[in-house]
Order: C-alpha cells, then structure tokens, then sequence
C-alpha cells in the first residue's frame, strides 16, 4: 500500500501527540487477524473453528514475542525442543523460513494449519472427528480437551492490536475423558495429571524435609502445555499444581510429599509447594477472578495442613526466590486480593479491599465505559496494562466511568494511574461518588506519570455500581487522559 508524503506527515504528528488518527495504535488493522485464520483454514482445508480455537487456547490470540517454557512460539505455539520440533515440521510443510514462522502471526497460523492438515489427512466436516489431530499437535489429549472446550463455549476477545475477534460456540463439540479419577489427587477436587518421574525427586516429606512455603508461578503458555511439559523427561521441571485461567481447574503434576522441580533453588524445591497459573506476565486477562479464587482456596488447605502462615514471607512468587532469573507472576499478580481470598478461606480475617480498574475492563468485565468521544492509544510507554484512553477538553458531560464492587461502607483510599506527557491536561477533574455524594479532584496529569498517584481517603457506600468518573469538562488544551484507578481499604 501506498503513503503519500503529507499521510506520513500526518501519522507523524499525531505520534508525536501519542494517538494516531482512528484512536487505534499504530498498526492495528480491524479484522486482519480474522482474515489470517480464514485464508490459512481455506488454504490447508481444516476448520477455521478449530483453528481459532486452537489460538485462543494457546495464547488468547496474542502473538507472544518470546518462546514459551516448553519451546514453542506464536499463537499456533510451534514448538522446538529436545524431543519435538513442531516447528520444523511446519516450515517443511509450508516452505516457510523457521525464523518467519517463529515472528510472523500470519505465517505462524499458517504453519499451524498445515500440521493439522497433515495430522488428519483428510477434510472431515464433522469437528469431532478432528479429535485426535488436535491432539496429536498440541501435544496431547489433555490439550484437544481445552481446545474443544473453547469450541463448546465460544470465546471474544480485543487483543493488544485493538483487533476484535470471536468464536461463535459449536455446541456439538465434545471432549473426551482423559484424566484419572479425582479421587487421586491429594487435593480434594483436582485432576491427577502425573508428572515424568524424571522430573521430580521422590521424597517423604514433610517427614524427610519441612514444607514452609507456597511459590507462585505462571506458565507463560497454556494450562495443558504445561502440564504436558511436565510429561515429558527431558522437561527436567514440575510443579506441584497447575491452576487454569477460565475456570479455575486445578490440575496435579507432583505428590505433596515429593519435591517438584520449580523454584530453581534447590532448597526452595525441597521446603515449598509450586502452584503454575496459566498465562503470561505480561496479560493481566489470564488472571482471572475464577482463577484467583480457586487458587486461594488450594493455598487456604495448604497453608491449614502444613501450618505455613498466611503472609508474603511464606506465599512468595519465583521472582523473590533467591537466584532466580524469572519474573512471574509478574507486576499485574494482584497480591493484596490473593491474600485476602487466601486468609478468607482459611476461616480468618479476609484482610484488606483492593481492586483495581482498568480501561482495558471494558472488554474482560464491563467495569469501563466511555463514548466515542474518547479515543484510545498505546503511545505511552508507562501505561498500565496495553492502552489507555483519551479525549480532548470540552464543556459536555461526557465522563470515563469505573465500576467498583465495594464490600462495605467505610473509608477508602482512591489513587489514579495515567502515562507520562508533558502534553497531557493540567487540571483532569476525577470524580468520587462518595456516601456524601460526588467529590471531585483536580490532578495535574503533565506530572507523575507511570505510577500510583493518591487522591484522598473517601468514604463509600458498599454496592456494585459506577464508583469513579474522570470528566473532559475542564481547561486547558492538554488530552484528558483515563487509565486505571484503584481503591483500597487496610
């Protein structure tokens, strides 16, 4: 496609004001990632149902920029490792460079597409009977399971790219059993997926070695990848549970009493129980509420069984291990809730109130809403989370609304998040809807920039409902701009 000198001038000047013309970020094309996974679908003759599916199991269609644990790349997660490589195949297949196939979405899809054609070896129309191929690329039965699961359900989602894409629910799509019986598992209610005995050190503890601490992980992948993993000797990892994103599942690699292979510190291994989150660091949409609570409640019958206290020195993530060179669960693991769900299921206090609200909420829990009249950008490196959204200054009632779940009347500190930029309004009214009525606050948003800022302690009337409004009705030439809030109750 062409660009005219004056286009390039234009797209120019709106970076430098951090938006671009449509309020998208620069790059994002409406739609293209659909077309992507038709065209590959069309071109190798499978399913772009499954294949979708496939995606969003994998990465919630994100295209990851670095390789998962277990070695696999892109949204179609194309694996090379010591006992596979995926990723081979599919650029024999498709006379696709490896290097293409690793960076490129739509030639990773393709690669994808073209294993799934060669794994079947024939066009079925019924998507059961694609069962087994999946199966056979994703690595496992346990991963058909989460792809036709999603096929059941459906699933939607605006990736990074301010790409909107769904998959409409194939309501006779049906998993198959694959798992031993619950019954199993040491904890009550989790699927026993055993690890490689290669992968863990066989042990009696807590007679043979104390177990003081829990180590939060996140599998930068997805739940049956992981567990896979796992599965295999050459792994030389495992985790005691793996916790799945949209529902909460618990899955169990590694007895408690044996010695998982997690926290890359040997004595850690040997004191502490590994808990896998399925996900990615950096994609706060994987965390979900499912998944906290089902989380905490397995760390609550932790903590009670083996008396480890309920505190960040004894629940700890990978990253506080010392040695490690990991980063999970990285800077959008929200701490504070966990612990209170933790401490709540253990029949005690439930501790402090925190939640925070993004933009990006309008799409994962409707907690955000804005009018046309806001536009959104990914310009600033210091936003929270992947965009934020912005408008110019204008006497209309035309507010950005945060929803909150306030679980009793009291007092609350508010705090505000926006990006850095000198251009940005110096007088941004923000809104607190307070048992007293609305209170408004004026912060200037050309400074502190990139981090927490306080705006007072209010009091809140308990409820679910619009708690926080940020309103373009002000002075000043500078972009409003509306982030993430936060409310906190000690």
């Amino acid at each position: 496609m062409r660009t005219t000198a004056m286009g390039l001038l234009s797209l120019l000047v709106l970076a430098v004001a951090g938006v671009c013309a449509s309020g998208a970020p620069a790059g994002a094309q409406q739609g293209t990632l659909e077309r992507e996974f038709r065209a590959a679908a069309a071109e190798y003759g499978v399913p772009v149902e499954i294949l979708k599916a496939m995606g969003y199991v994998n990465t919630r269609w994100e295209m990851p920029s670095e390789e998962s644990r277990d070695g696999g790349w892109g949204i179609m997660h194309l694996v090379r490792n010591e006992t596979t490589d995926t990723l081979g195949e599919a650029s024999r297949l498709t006379g696709l460079p490896v290097q293409r196939l690793m960076t490129d979405r739509a030639a990773n899809i393709r690669g994808g597409a073209a294993l799934l054609a060669r794994a079947q070896r024939g066009s079925p129309e019924d998507l059961n009977a694609w069962y087994e191929a999946v199966a056979e690329v994703g690595g496992g039965r346990l991963y058909a399971n989460q792809v036709y699961e999603t096929l059941q359900r459906g699933a939607s989602a605006t990736i990074s790219t301010g790409e909107t894409i769904s998959l409409a629910s194939q309501s006779g799509a049906t998993p198959q059993g694959v798992l031993s019986s619950q019954s199993t598992a040491d904890y009550p209610g989790a699927v026993w997926y055993p690890a490689s005995t290669s992968n863990y050190t066989a042990a009696s503890r807590p007679g043979s070695h104390p177990i003081d601490r829990i180590v939060i992980h996140v599998t930068q992948g997805s739940y049956a990848s992981a567990m896979n993993w796992f599965q295999n000797p050459a792994a030389g990892v495992s985790a005691h549970y793996t916790v799945r994103s949209a529902d909460g599942l618990v899955g169990q690699s590694v007895r408690e009493k044996d010695i998982a292979w997690h926290a890359g510190n040997w004595e850690y291994n040997t004191r502490s129980i590994g808990i896998e989150h399925e996900g990615f660091v950096d994609d706060p949409k994987w965390f979900t509420e499912a998944m906290y609570q089902s989380s905490a409640k397995l760390v609550a019958y932790l903590c009670k069984k083996y008396g480890i206290p309920i505190d960040r020195g004894h629940i700890i993530g990978h990253s506080e291990v010392p040695g490690a060179t990991h980063t999970d669960p990285g800077p959008y693991w929200d701490w504070d809730k966990y612990l209170s769900y933790v401490r709540q299921y253990a029949g005690g206090s439930a501790g402090g109130y925190r939640q925070v609200v993004d933009n990006a909420d309008v799409v994962t829990s409707g907690r955000f809403s804005a009018s046309s009249g806001w536009g959104w950008s990914r310009y600033s490196a210091s936003k929270y989370y992947w965009n934020y959204r912005f408008a110019k200054p204008k006497a209309v009632s035309d507010t950005a609304k945060y929803r909150f779940d306030i679980p009793a009347t009291g007092d609350y500190a508010v705090y505000a998040w926006w990006p850095s930029n000198p251009g940005y309004n110096r007088a941004t009214p923000i809104g607190i809807k307070t048992t007293a009525g609305w209170r408004w606050v004026r912060v200037d948003q050309t400074r502190n920039g990139g981090r927490w800022v306080y705006l007072g302690t209010f009091n809140l009337a308990r409820g679910d409902e619009w708690k926080i409004q940020i309103s373009r009705w002000t002075s000043g030439s500078g972009y409003v701009i509306a982030d993430a809030m936060k409310v906190v109750r000690k």
